[in-house]
């Protein structure tokens, strides 16, 4: 079905009013340097103004209008490694210091939305189903998860599962207390408002061309400015790797797609939580203002949108929901997220004294503030909790060679989805 849609707008777009900022011109003089207005960026810069350290933030385009803006808009705690991963990597004690720190990230964004603008808050609480038989692992990491790390998950069988989510595509799930979800680009927006009458400056369409050390810190220099600034904090993501080595060459470009639908009639949603599946590209989705329905998925290192992709989009969705047939697509966009091949966060400092706080895609929007508030807290030298991610420090991530591996493990992993979920539909 072929539909007229809104290509180069979200629906977060369509439903906010924006502040401009002006961009940079001339000489600006600053105790940091912030490079990216995504959410890792406006948060560090919002948090070292609030120490007192003067603060430029700069972004190439507008403020939160790559990924951080155009996302599922899920915060929960964790990582996308998992804490099993954290484990064999840094041990039971750090990953359980780790998750601690995603928490302290779930609570900042929670308590700035309930502060400053509660109508941002969406709905309370997550689901996460199979859409396979299970073996008792999933009952079993909710047991590991409300022991070892003091979590709220529920474990529900699959005739559970099924009253809240009306489809033959589920099976077991778990719901989260402290999962809830947002507006983005509102959430993003308020940062900017925030950081900006806190003192920071900060510049849209100001893109930075280099940074260069100089006596006593570094120069980021713009096409009509420069800031000397005595730290620079890189949290520019996928989109622009050139500018600092140690981060930009262990990212790699993923993207996924959302779109939103017309209010919808419909009864086979019977839940106000975000909802995902637990397959390795799955779907993630969630009822919204007016009985819309945002829904995501796919994960590709193709960075170009597909054509038609409203309708792809409607095809995954009625997969899942085949009474959602007649449903109207109004939006449809693409988010382009920074991963690392370790598939944790880039946070730290390298041997030049840069920070960089990057590579949040997959791990929902915690990390993000997570990431923010420890840069700031290193660069005030109130601690060194970033230190932390030192296990997980930036890896090459083997250029295009690296972009056609991920890409092969993908089609590798969703062909083992389907093989487990056509063994559940026979069983």
């Amino acid at each position: 079905m072929q539909q007229d849609i809104k290509p180069a707008e979200s629906w977060y777009e369509a439903t906010v009013s924006r502040e401009n900022y002006a961009p940079l011109a001339g000489v600006a003089e600053a105790d940091v340097c912030v490079i990216g207005a995504g959410f890792a960026g406006l948060v560090t810069a919002l948090e070292c103004q609030r120490r007192g350290l003067a603060t430029v933030l700069l972004d190439a385009s507008r403020v939160a209008c790559g990924a951080s803006g155009r996302n599922g808009g899920f915060v929960s705690n964790g990582f996308a490694l998992g804490v099993e991963g954290i484990m064999r990597v840094a041990g039971r004690d750090s990953a359980r210091a780790l998750y601690q720190l995603s928490r302290e990230g779930t609570n900042y964004v929670r308590e700035m939305l309930r502060t400053h603008e509660p109508s941002a808050i969406m709905g309370q609480g997550g689901r996460v189903a199979l859409r396979h038989r299970d073996d008792g692992s999933l009952k079993a990491y909710a047991e590991l998860m409300n022991r070892d790390h003091g979590e709220k998950l529920h474990y529900s069988t699959t005739e559970e599962t099924r009253l809240h989510l009306v489809s033959p595509r589920y099976f077991e799930s778990i719901t989260s207390d402290n999962t809830f979800h947002i507006h983005t680009l509102s959430y993003g927006l308020l940062l900017a408002r925030l950081a900006a009458a806190a003192g920071v400056r900060v510049h849209e369409n100001a893109a930075a061309i280099s940074v260069t050390k100089s006596a006593g810190g570094s120069i980021v220099k713009t096409a009509a400015g420069e800031v000397r600034a005595r730290h620079v904090v890189h949290c520019v993501s996928s989109l622009a790797p050139h500018l600092h080595r140690t981060s930009g060459r262990a990212i790699l470009p993923v993207a996924t797609y959302v779109a939103v639908t017309n209010p919808l009639q419909q009864d086979v949603i019977r839940t106000s939580a975000a909802i995902a599946d637990t397959r390795r590209a799955g779907d993630y989705y969630r009822l919204i203002t007016g009985g819309r329905l945002l829904w995501g998925g796919r994960i590709t290192t193709r960075v170009s949108e597909p054509a038609q992709l409203a309708e792809v989009m409607r095809r995954d969705m009625v997969s899942v929901y085949p009474s959602l047939a007649d449903a109207r697509i109004d939006y449809a966009w693409a988010g382009l997220m920074g991963y690392a091949i370790h598939k944790m966060p880039l946070i730290g400092r390298d041997a030049d004294g840069q920070w960089y706080a990057t590579a949040f895609g997959g791990h929902g929007l915690n990390t993000t503030a997570m990431g923010g508030l420890l840069i700031a807290r290193g660069i005030a030298g109130e601690d060194d909790a970033w230190r932390q991610f030192a296990p997980f420090a930036p890896r090459w991530a083997f250029g295009q060679l690296g972009r056609l591996g991920v890409q092969g493990s993908y089609w590798w992993m969703q062909a083992q989805d389907r093989w487990e979920e056509k063994k559940s539909s026979r069983s």
